[in-house]
C-alpha cells in the first residue's frame, strides 16, 4: 500500500464523521502526515438565502455551526498530537471536497458513511459515490464495523 503524505478528511460532526476521524488516526500518525480537515456549508442554505427562503442571519447561523464543528474536529486531532489545518467551504459537498483535494494535491480523501435505504440514497445521493469520478487520488470511506446491515 502506498504511503499517504497528505490527507483530507471531510468532517461534518455527524456520528459517521466522528467514526471516520477516529478510524483514520492510524493513517495520520503523529505529525508525519499533512492533515487537512474540511467542513462544508451546504449550498442549499446559500441558495435559499439568495432566493429569500430564509434570512442572511439564518445562513450566518448555519455557517457558524459548521465552523464550530470544524473547530471540534481540529481540536480532537490536536488532542491526539496531530496538527491539522481546517477549511470551511460553501457549496455542494462532493464538489467542494474534490476541489480542495485538487488544490492541496492530497494523496487520500477520507469520508464517513451513513447507511441508508435505496430510496434515501436515490433521493439524496451519496457523497462517496459522487467523489469516485471527481478525485485524482485515493478515497477511503470509513464506517463503524459494529453497525449491522
Amino acid at each position: 500500500m502506498q504511503n499517504f503524505d497528505t490527507i483530507l478528511l471531510a468532517y461534518d460532526g455527524s456520528e459517521q464523521g466522528r467514526i471516520a476521524l477516529r478510524r483514520s488516526l492510524p493513517l495520520l500518525g503523529a505529525g508525519e502526515v499533512r492533515t487537512h480537515l474540511l467542513a462544508v456549508v451546504p449550498l442549499t442554505g446559500a441558495v435559499a438565502a439568495a432566493e429569500g427562503f430564509y434570512t442572511e442571519s439564518m445562513y450566518e447561523s448555519e455557517r457558524e455551526r459548521v465552523e464550530k464543528i470544524l473547530a471540534e474536529g481540529v481540536d480532537m486531532l490536536k488532542a491526539k498530537g496531530i496538527d491539522a489545518q481546517g477549511y470551511v467551504r460553501v457549496g455542494e459537498p462532493a464538489h467542494q471536497i474534490a476541489k480542495l483535494a485538487g488544490e492541496l494535491e492530497v494523496d487520500l480523501v477520507i469520508v464517513g458513511h451513513q447507511r441508508r435505504g435505496v430510496l434515501a440514497r436515490w433521493w439524496q445521493g451519496s457523497v462517496g459515490a459522487s467523489l469516485l469520478d471527481r478525485l485524482d487520488c485515493s478515497l477511503l470511506i470509513a464506517q463503524d464495523p459494529s453497525i449491522e446491515t
